[in-house]
């Protein structure tokens, strides 16, 4: 499509015909043209390039994606495969052709090399090719033999498909050298002397390459896997792969792009909200469902940066408390209903300073919060979540010490969320009126959060949208058999969240839950319009 320019005046130039053109790209709003067939005659070289945004570069953040034009709700920013792909550093054995995970005695072994495969197909997958090559030209088979506990091998595995590229794949391997790799802040680093151990040293001696590469070399991409891989939740147990224009995308804790992956792996990066034109493009490189100083230490430890995004910079993370405690759970006889926060940045780490009530100023060591938050954690941990009375009894015990949005509390809220009348298809219709409402309560508290700072978070958004929508059409059908007028109202509030659910779930490749709950929105949706009598 073509667009009017109308935004500025400087002449741009037609590729074709090198005349002057008025009319854009409304894609990429970066190239211009005289009209629509020269647009049409130049697509094959420009829809490489035809993107929504530029690329830009600066000492503090590298290279970053910036709108070249207003971005539409719903809109796939980036599509595109994996410049490499393969298991994750610490995974126990799984299949080195389409990485599922392997169980003993049930698994066959690659008939060149010996890496295990589930199938026998799998030894052709293209992406095992040079490896296989590399394991024969050794001498001798591999032999992988235990398979409870994460295989030193397999750490190895992901930076040799890297480093083989150059060979078998010269353009990825130029795109791969591209990215940032952090070597010399994670140098000297205990993970560091770890890589160099079981990476860097290894692979020469094991595959009998002494000559081929060299420490250095192969640190530094150990750290591209590390700075720039993204966890694919497409297989048991999770694999890693490397993306070019994803790596360039910049970090936020409160991002605007959402991320999926299709069924073979592409990336989709979308906008689950409008983005402006001259906005920068985000993606969060942790959890944002972690407290801050949970983020700011994995940022720490895995990309080596200290994030200082707007999220980051304000302790109250808009208002919502999310990282803070109750002030009164720490004093004793104290009614205070303030909140306790770090009294600088260094208390948000586990060994840092004092934390300090925003309303009385009572001062509070970074030893007793962390004893809590530990106790919290590890609770969190051994409970079990679909039991609608666990959550109860852990909502109620860390109520005294966690303000209501704490990460800990939310992370049981969305349990109990899905727990309350979602153990069987028929069980919402069974649970009493209270907890009905206690259900769309939760559901509602949690939307109001996630909007404040985690507005691009599509898995979480579309799971609690598609719960409220589920109780929502309860709390109708009862209103309905006491002919209570507001059933209309809440048969079209449940439809609005059934659509923000398959809205938000879209994208979900097949093999994942969510793409489970988004067809069955689609579902309920179609049976609440023929209720509501709304036509297409």
């Amino acid at each position: 499509m073509l667009e009017d320019e109308d935004s500025d005046r400087i002449e741009k130039i037609c590729p074709v015909c090198k005349v002057e053109a008025t009319k854009r790209c409304s894609r990429c709003a970066l190239v211009y043209y005289c009209s629509v067939e020269h647009q049409q005659q130049h697509w094959k070289t420009h829809k490489t390039t035809c993107n929504p945004f530029k690329v830009f570069s600066n000492e503090q953040y590298g290279r970053f994606l910036v709108a070249t034009r207003d971005i539409r709700v719903g809109e796939v920013v980036i599509k595109e495969p994996p410049l490499v792909h393969g298991p994750a550093q610490i995974t126990g054995p799984v299949c080195v052709g389409c990485l599922q995970g392997l169980q003993e005695n049930k698994y066959l072994e690659c008939e060149q090399c010996g890496w295990p495969v589930c199938k026998r197909s799998c030894q052709d997958n293209p992406a095992h090719r040079a490896e296989c090559k590399l394991t024969i030209g050794r001498g001798s088979k591999i032999a992988i033999q235990h398979f409870y506990v994460p295989h030193p091998m397999y750490q190895c595995l992901m930076p040799l498909r890297c480093l083989l590229l150059a060979e078998s794949d010269p353009a990825k391997w130029e795109l791969l050298q591209q990215l940032e790799s952090h070597e010399e802040e994670r140098r000297g680093s205990e993970l560091w002397r770890n890589d160099r151990e079981g990476v860097a040293k290894l692979i020469p001696r094991f595959f009998k390459c002494e000559n081929r590469w060299d420490e250095d070399e192969i640190l530094r991409i150990v750290g591209i896997i590390q700075v720039n891989g993204h966890e694919i939740p497409l297989n048991e147990p999770s694999s890693v792969a490397i993306y070019n224009q994803a790596s360039m995308l910049e970090h936020s804790c409160r991002p605007n792009l959402s991320k999926s992956f299709t069924n073979r792996g592409e990336i989709v990066l979308w906008a689950p909200n409008p983005i402006k034109r001259g906005e920068r493009l985000s993606i969060c490189y942790t959890d944002v469902m972690w407290t801050t100083g949970n983020r700011l230490e994995h940022l720490l430890q895995t990309k080596m940066f200290r994030c200082e995004c707007e999220r980051c910079s304000d302790p109250t993370e808009y208002e919502t408390y999310f990282s803070a405690l109750r002030c009164s759970g720490f004093q004793k006889d104290s009614k205070c209903k303030g909140y306790i926060l770090p009294v600088d940045d260094d208390g948000w780490t586990k060994s840092g300073g004092d934390w300090s009530c925003q309303k009385c100023h009572s001062v509070v060591t970074g030893a007793a919060v962390n004893q809590i938050l530990e106790r919290a954690r590890m609770d969190l941990e051994a409970m079990q979540k679909h039991r609608e009375d666990h959550c109860n009894k852990y909502m109620k015990h860390y109520s005294k010490w966690l303000t209501p949005n704490h990460q800990y509390l939310v992370d049981v809220k969305i349990s109990l969320s899905q727990v309350i009348g979602g153990k069987a298809p028929e069980a919402i219709k069974k649970i009493p009126y209270e907890k009905l409402m206690t259900k769309i309560k939760i559901c509602q508290d949690l939307i109001t959060l996630f909007e404040k700072i985690c507005p691009a978070e599509a898995r979480a958004f579309g799971a609690t949208r598609f719960e409220l929508h589920a109780a929502l059409a309860e709390l109708a059908r009862r209103s309905t058999e006491s002919n209570n007028p507001a059933c209309t109202s809440q048969l079209e509030e449940s439809l609005y969240n059934a659509n923000e659910c398959i809205r938000m779930l879209l994208h979900e490749p097949a093999v994942l839950m969510e793409s489970k709950i988004c067809a069955q929105a689609k579902m309920n949706a179609e049976a609440l319009k023929s209720l509501l009598g709304i036509k297409e």
